[in-house]
């Protein structure tokens, strides 16, 4: 059954079902108890301490769907998607987003020609029959891509920012070839061999044919039986492969440029680099994956570091709960004289901050 509804994710899920004869059926009316938070501004705690664990569980639960897979009661339809990324869709927001980063995304600024394109594509979902879609299972598409590389990623991040001197930075070094040469195992072909002149060794085109399979094979099923896809998933498969031709083109020339410097443990050279030129390949690697990692942005780095105790949950600000008290009143707010809420641009209110908070009394947002 299909239902047309809005959803939106404040502290908690809201759903606004447009039609209620819809595919709609009542199961049953109760008139449940209910805790009352209080009748003051929504950012003002209440004191008794039932009614503060009661705001705490409304935070907690909300915490369960932040992550894949999110709310998963809610199925969405991914090949009905219209995105205002899609450049091709809407090319007059691409130079306003130039180098901000997504916080500071907006549609303010978008051609009217767009806005007409946006709706056209919406009118065309909505009226469309299943029948003229693909069938492909999108969430798995996407959603393995970030379970094959989200946790190497990171802990490889977190490897390259560790200090070291020169007599461990072999040994480091080698721990992260390992880890590079893992993320390339199922591409590294036979026809790929390393290098071992010198004329390959100042270069990384040996490395080419790694690099093909690691960026095409997650879709190539997709294109090698010619589907007939709408808009809709043409965007999800050209962002599964741009995403994916990047994480293969970084970890690729990571892991050759260990090869040719001499740190990978399974082709190891017959006299140990020096420890400066183990240093330079080491700062380049952080530089390559700090970059892939901001450009990425996955929401499952989303977290706190370190980690919270057994007591606390991580916890992100989410209106209107869980902002900083300051000197100047009750709560880490710029007041916009012309409403009567803060403004969102400015503070943790544009950017929230992760925090732990308590799981059991006393509660400290």
């Amino acid at each position: 059954m299909i239902t047309l509804c809005f959803v939106r994710m404040e502290v908690n899920f809201e759903t606004m079902i447009c039609d209620f004869t819809s595919h709609m059926e009542v199961v049953s009316f109760l008139n449940i108890e209910s805790t009352r938070v209080g009748g003051g501004p929504p950012m003002d705690l209440p004191e008794d301490p039932t009614a503060v664990h009661y705001v705490f569980e409304l935070m907690h639960s909300a915490s369960w769907r932040e992550n894949l897979s999110g709310e998963t009661r809610i199925i969405l339809d991914f090949s009905g998607l219209v995105s205002f990324y899609d450049a091709a869709l809407v090319p007059s927001l691409v130079l306003f987003r130039v180098g901000l980063e997504r916080w500071d995304h907006r549609v303010g600024g978008i051609l009217s020609e767009d806005i007409e394109r946006v709706q056209d594509r919406l009118a065309q979902v909505l009226v469309r029959s299943p029948v003229t879609t693909s069938c492909i299972d999108w969430k798995p598409v996407l959603g393995v891509v970030v379970d094959r590389y989200a946790s190497r990623l990171d802990f490889m991040q977190y490897l390259l920012n560790m200090t070291l001197d020169d007599r461990s930075i072999f040994d480091h070094a080698q721990q992260i070839q390992r880890r590079l040469r893992t993320v390339l195992l199922p591409y590294t072909v036979f026809s790929a061999p390393p290098p071992n002149t010198s004329v390959t060794a100042n270069t990384n085109l040996w490395a080419l044919p790694v690099f093909r399979e690691c960026a095409t094979s997650h879709t190539a099923s997709i294109v090698a039986r010619g589907m007939t896809l709408i808009p809709s998933e043409r965007l999800l498969l050209q962002a599964v492969q741009e995403t994916t031709r990047e994480i293969c083109r970084v970890a690729t020339k990571m892991w050759a440029s260990g090869m040719i410097i001499g740190v990978d443990p399974l082709y190891p050279p017959e006299q140990r680099p020096e420890a400066d030129r183990i240093h330079t390949l080491m700062g380049e690697w952080k530089e390559d994956l700090t970059q892939l990692i901001s450009w990425l942005n996955w929401s499952v780095w989303v977290k706190c570091r370190p980690a919270c105790g057994f007591e606390e949950m991580c916890y992100l600000p989410t209106w209107p709960f869980g902002f900083s008290p300051t000197p100047r009143g009750p709560h880490q707010v710029q007041w916009n004289s012309a409403s009567l809420w803060p403004d969102p641009t400015k503070g943790e209110w544009k950017i929230p901050q992760l925090k732990c908070i308590r799981r059991r009394e006393p509660y400290n947002f």
